[in-house]
Parts: C-alpha cells; sequence; structure tokens
C-alpha cells in the first residue's frame, strides 16, 4: 500500500502538550504516553492533523495546493466530497532521547538499551539498516567532560557511576551529525545510557507538570474550580517517526504517483520544517522541529 518510508526526527523546540485527555489523578491533563512501557509518545492522529493544519495555512487560499493536500492527507471531515482517502501515512513518534537535570553541564540527553534496540528493529523492519545504531551498555556516556565528577554523574537527585561507552560515543556522534545545525548543544557532550528501568522511572516523573488558573475578568481573582495540572514533554526531547507514502486514490495532473507526492513534501520541502503541535499554541508551546534521516 505504502511504497516509500521515510524516517525523520522531532526536536521538541518548546514545552510540548500532545495531550491524552483530562483524567482524574494528580495531574489532571497528562500527556500521550505508550501503555505498556509508559514512555512519552506523539500520537499519529495529532501528528498529522498538526501537519496538515500548518500546510493548509501555508496554502494561504491557494486552491490547486488544497486539492493536493485532499490527495495526500485525504478529505476533511464533514466535506460533502469527502471521498478520498489519504494518500499518505505516519506512525506514533516514539522517544529517543530525553533531556534530565545534571548537577553538572546543566542537562543530559538520557536512553536507553531497549530504545536502541527498538529503533534498530524498526529501521530493519523498514529497508533502513544504515540508519542503525550500536547497541551501548547501560550505565555509560559518551564523556566525562562535561556531565561527570571523578565517575558520578548526579541526573535529578539520583546519582550514578559510569564510564565511557564507545557504542554510547558513536550513537552521540551519529545522531549529532543528524541534527546538524538544527540543536546547536552538542550531543557529544552529553549523551548518557541508563539501563531500561531507570530509563522509565525519568521519563514518567521528571516531565513538566505546571499549574494553570483561569481568572475570572470581573473580580480579577481566580474561578472557582478553576485550577488545574497540565503535563508537558520538556523542551529539547527528541522523538522519531515514519512517513509512508502511497499512490494517490484519485487521479491528478498534479501529484500523479507516490513518488511525485514524496518529491512534494520531502524534495520541495512542503512539509514544515517547523510547525505547532498540540495544546497552548498561544502560548508559544508545542514548537516541533523536523529533521529527515538520509536525505
Amino acid at each position: 500500500m505504502y511504497s516509500i518510508v521515510q524516517p525523520f526526527l522531532l526536536h521538541a523546540v518548546t514545552s510540548v502538550h500532545a495531550g491524552s485527555g483530562s483524567e482524574i489523578g494528580l495531574v489532571d491533563l497528562p500527556i500521550q504516553r505508550e501503555k505498556h512501557t509508559g514512555f512519552p509518545k506523539i500520537e499519529s492522529s495529532s501528528l498529522k492533523g498538526a501537519l496538515r493544519y500548518h500546510m493548509k495555512l501555508s496554502a494561504n487560499g491557494n486552491k490547486d495546493e488544497e486539492k493536493k493536500l485532499e490527495l495526500i492527507f485525504g478529505g476533511e471531515k464533514g466535506d460533502d466530497n469527502n471521498t478520498v482517502a489519504s494518500a499518505t501515512a505516519l506512525s506514533d513518534a516514539r522517544i529517543l532521547l530525553f533531556p534530565v537535570k545534571s548537577m553538572r553541564g546543566v542537562f543530559a540527553w538520557v536512553t536507553c538499551p531497549q530504545v536502541i534496540q527498538r529503533w534498530n528493529y524498526e529501521m530493519s523492519m523498514h529497508k533502513k539498516d544504515a540508519l542503525a545504531l550500536p547497541v551501548p551498555k547501560e550505565n555509560t556516556c559518551s564523556t566525562t567532560k562535561r556531565l561527570v565528577g571523578k565517575s558520578e554523574l548526579v541526573l535529578e537527585e539520583y546519582t550514578f557511576s559510569v564510564q565511557v561507552d564507545e557504542n554510547t560515543k558513536a550513537i552521540a556522534q551519529r545522531i549529532e551529525q543528524w541534527l546538524g545545525v538544527h540543536v546547536c548543544i552538542p550531543i557529544v557532550d552529553r549523551l548518557v545510557v541508563l539501563s531500561d528501568d531507570d530509563f522509565a522511572d525519568f521519563v514518567q516523573l521528571s516531565t513538566e507538570v505546571n499549574a494553570r488558573i483561569k481568572i475570572n475578568d470581573e473580580t480579577g481573582t481566580v474561578d472557582e474550580g478553576a485550577l488545574w495540572y497540565e503535563e508537558n514533554v520538556p523542551p529539547e526531547t527528541i522523538f522519531y517517526s515514519f512517513l509512508y507514502v502511497g499512490n494517490p486514490r484519485k487521479k491528478d495532473e498534479h501529484l500523479k504517483d507516490d513518488k511525485q507526492i514524496y518529491t512534494y513534501l520531502v524534495g520541495e520541502r512542503k512539509f514544515p520544517e517547523v510547525f505547532q503541535l498540540g495544546g497552548n499554541s498561544t502560548l508559544g508551546r508545542g514548537m516541533m522541529r523536523t529533521i529527515w534521516l538520509g536525505v
């Protein structure tokens, strides 16, 4: 069905709230998470909706461009002519690197062997073996120069004994090469590989949780019941996803096949380099940067 598969990274430039709806608990508005791991994710429907909205705004009422978007993303809900299925698909965006506060060097990017193994499996599944990463050992780092005092690393309030690992260093170098000029903070100075369990704890307990209120315009005080807690993925988080491209579901003189759709999105850079995703757009949150892999 989809003959072209293109992986890409998503860099959170600001805090991002890809919400899962309201829940009864300590956090009223939590982020989207995988059920079986608890890892943060961005569901494909959220990702696709944000991209379509951004590209529709960029079309600025151009009818030809809007027709192309209908072929690429499918007919919109409520459209009387909603008979065209999408020619593209997106996978859920999965976590690759997560930023955690460090006693030295401000913060570290953390990952774990399970995340890297899953990355490699998905790349091999889509025949992208050139993007495979070496599997690192747990409790290792890319260098001790910035984050580590003697042999100890302090993340949040937890202390880890770590050592430099060549595979961890190689991962940092490759990801930094992929990110290029888009991320100015060197990953080679601050990549840490934790155990799977420690990584799971950090991605569940070290997200941003902010208290939000609503002020009554007349009284100037907080509205009754208008206090809630909202969870965000912190800036510098790095996800990865896949763009799948197939042939359009109806004939079109501009986008005749999957290759032309791919060229339109990736080659002509119609797929946004920077876009807003999730809630709180008026607060400047949800800014994401797209980095293509192997293009």
